[in-house]
């Protein structure tokens, strides 16, 4: 069951809460349908489910309800939108296969997560989340012949070929972009180098023993284990301060569609990339928001973490209030040093994002190579132009 605000002064808020989920049980449906009687903000509802990526739950749940409650021009545009994804998701999911046969032709192994493995692997089916590029891991020293594959395939990279052979992490991206134009395909590559919000870098090596594997459009994909897949999408929620809704019930759901999680395996994960906390505040946020299915023995794990605790209360009122306030740069800060257990990992953590240059960085100020390290000091006056101080 949802677990909805003291204030009942956003509707809109508490009913894409209450439906972003695929599954309604009978008291939950109670709670949904007074909210569908009270006056509504349909086109900030409407709006909010976009912005969130939980349009096509919100239309399964309202039409399966009480479709009479929506009108019919917001109705149609509420379709509309749902329709363009679904074929959006279609696109991109064969665009993955596409890719993984090209690149496993060459011999480079490239693990694809988030988009549509994931909504396969937590929701069971592509259409019920929304997504707009691909993610693959692979390593950072397969990089070079996997652009080749790429262009081949007529992706174009966002960024500088320099940055292919860089070594030093001043000219390591955060992630290489590449696109394709004639599908409106983006896609995006991670390596150990460039998970850079992972506190620690990951294990590919280990990861890739532990694969699993989902079935998209017929073909048997390797993904990350749902082990791994839940620390993966903590860390990739707490990397974006949890600003959408569908991160935190991607993690309900991924809990709900596997109730037999090694739980150990979980947390040894997390610890040896040090994202306990990440991962507790995800479980928090699940649990607080939406009743996620948490075994009491994980309950007693996140319990004791009060910093996780407080700071999901904190997402938690952002993402129910009408008019959140944007973080400032020291409040980013503040979050980023709080992620990480610890004065010295916490600051060593917040510090080292805050001056390891992204792509952003270098579509801003565009410097020679040798002048690469500068980026480093660049980087804290654009945040704070970004964020304000």
């Amino acid at each position: 069951m949802a677990v909805l605000p003291n204030n009942s002064s956003c509707p809109e808020k508490q009913l894409l809460v209450c439906c972003s989920r695929t599954r309604v049980d009978a008291p939950l449906a109670d709670e949904i349908r007074p909210l569908l009687q009270s006056p509504l903000d349909w086109d900030f509802l409407i709006r909010e489910a976009a912005s969130n990526s939980v349009s096509p739950l919100l239309l399964r749940h309202i039409c399966s309800i009480a479709p009479d409650r929506i009108p019919p021009a917001h109705l149609l545009r509420l379709k509309n939108h749902v329709r363009a994804a679904s074929l959006r998701n279609l696109t991109l999911t064969a665009g993955l296969v596409r890719v993984l046969r090209a690149l496993s032709a060459v011999g480079i192994q490239a693990i694809p997560y988030k988009g549509p493995v994931l909504a396969t692997q937590a929701y069971g089916d592509i259409a019920a989340r929304e997504f707009e590029d691909i993610d693959l891991v692979l390593r950072q020293r397969d990089m070079a012949a996997a652009n080749d594959v790429l262009v081949r395939l007529d992706f174009s990279p966002d960024f500088p070929p320099v940055f292919l052979s860089a070594t030093s992490s001043a000219m390591i991206p955060g992630e290489y972009n590449y696109r394709e134009r004639e599908r409106h395909l983006l896609l995006e590559l991670h390596t150990e180098r460039t998970l850079r919000h992972f506190p620690a870098p990951p294990d590919l090596d280990a990861l890739s023993r532990r694969l699993a594997t989902v079935s998209l459009s017929g073909c048997k994909i390797q993904t990350f284990s749902p082990e791994d897949t839940l620390v993966f999408i903590c860390v990739h929620g707490s990397k974006d301060f949890w600003e959408r809704l569908l991160w935190v019930a991607d993690v309900a759901e991924l809990i709900a569609s596997h109730p037999r999680l090694d739980w150990d395996c979980v947390y040894a994960f997390a610890d040896s990339v040090r994202a306990r906390r990440m991962l507790n505040l995800g479980l928090a946020l699940a649990d607080r928001l939406l009743g996620a299915a948490l075994p009491d023995v994980v309950r007693s794990r996140v319990r004791p973490d009060n910093v996780a605790a407080l700071v999901a209360s904190q997402v938690r009122i952002r993402l129910l209030s009408r008019a959140p306030t944007q973080l400032t740069a020291w409040a980013a800060f503040a979050y980023r040093r709080r992620s990480v257990p610890g004065a010295y990992h916490g600051f060593r953590y917040a510090m080292r994002l805050a001056t390891a240059p992204a792509a952003e960085d270098w579509y801003t100020v565009r410097l020679p190579r040798p002048l690469a390290p500068l980026y480093a000091a660049l980087r804290p006056f654009r945040l704070l132009r970004k964020y304000g101080a």
